[in-house]
């Protein structure tokens, strides 16, 4: 019900953003940031939480994520702040990847112990969606826009 609630005001604001008879309304939708200063990097929040093994693996890990690199995710707008398109976008990296692969990929990449596995009975529930039901994003709109081509994920690539 927290991540419906959250997704029900992004879906308003961009209502709103798209819905501007005097303005051009462009929405960006970006995946979950990485690189340098960011949580999922080797001295971010994330790599730390899972070297403490706090960050399991819900249930089967079929939820989706998808990333983008900051500097991708800059340069993607920069490209549609000078451009005259408007309309949604995802701004994402090219492997939406379920947690049961990114999650001991990026463990490894980080030198962190493989994560645990818990079942989705008694976990958080906003959790057990992010790890269970989240979708990942296509970037072939965005792309297709502007002949981008984000970087791949350092940890499922190198």
């Amino acid at each position: 019900e927290l991540v419906a609630g959250g997704i029900d005001a992004f879906k308003q604001v961009e209502h709103r953003v798209l819905s501007s008879s005097t303005l051009t309304g462009v929405v960006l939708r970006y995946g979950f940031f990485y690189g340098p200063g960011t949580w999922y990097w080797p001295d971010g929040d994330v790599a730390d939480s899972v070297r403490k093994r706090q960050v399991p693996i819900i249930g089967d890990g079929a939820g989706v994520y998808s990333f983008v690199h900051v500097d991708d995710a800059a340069a993607a707008t920069a490209a549609i702040a000078t451009s005259q398109l408007g309309g949604v976008f995802n701004v994402t990296d090219d492997e939406p990847t379920p947690v049961a692969q990114w999650l001991p990929a990026f463990a490894e990449w980080v030198h962190a112990p493989t994560p645990p596995a818990v079942a989705v009975e008694g976990a958080d529930p906003g959790s057990s969606f992010y790890n269970t039901k989240l979708r990942g994003a296509t970037n072939s709109k965005f792309k297709a826009a502007f002949d981008w081509s984000p970087r791949p994920l350092p940890w499922l690539n190198d």
